[in-house]
C-alpha cells in the first residue's frame, strides 16, 4: 500500500469595501513554484458584496 496525496494554496481574503473576508482554493499547476503571489492583471469578486477589484498582498504579512 501506498498513501497518496494532493497539493493546494488556500488565499484568504478581506473585501476592501465590505471587510468581510473568505478564502480561495487552488491547486498549482507546478509544485515546485514558490511563487505565491497571484496574478496582478486579474479582478478577484467579493462573495458578501459583489466588489470586483485587484487584490494586493496585506501589509507586514511574512509568509511569501
Amino acid at each position: 500500500m501506498i498513501h497518496e496525496y494532493t497539493v493546494e494554496t488556500l488565499y484568504h481574503f478581506t473585501c476592501g469595501k465590505c471587510r468581510g473576508w473568505w478564502s480561495y482554493a487552488t491547486i498549482p499547476t507546478v509544485i515546485y513554484d514558490a511563487d505565491l503571489h497571484l496574478t496582478s492583471n486579474i479582478d478577484i469578486f467579493c462573495p458578501h458584496c459583489g466588489a470586483n477589484e485587484r487584490a494586493k498582498i496585506k501589509k507586514g504579512f511574512k509568509g511569501v
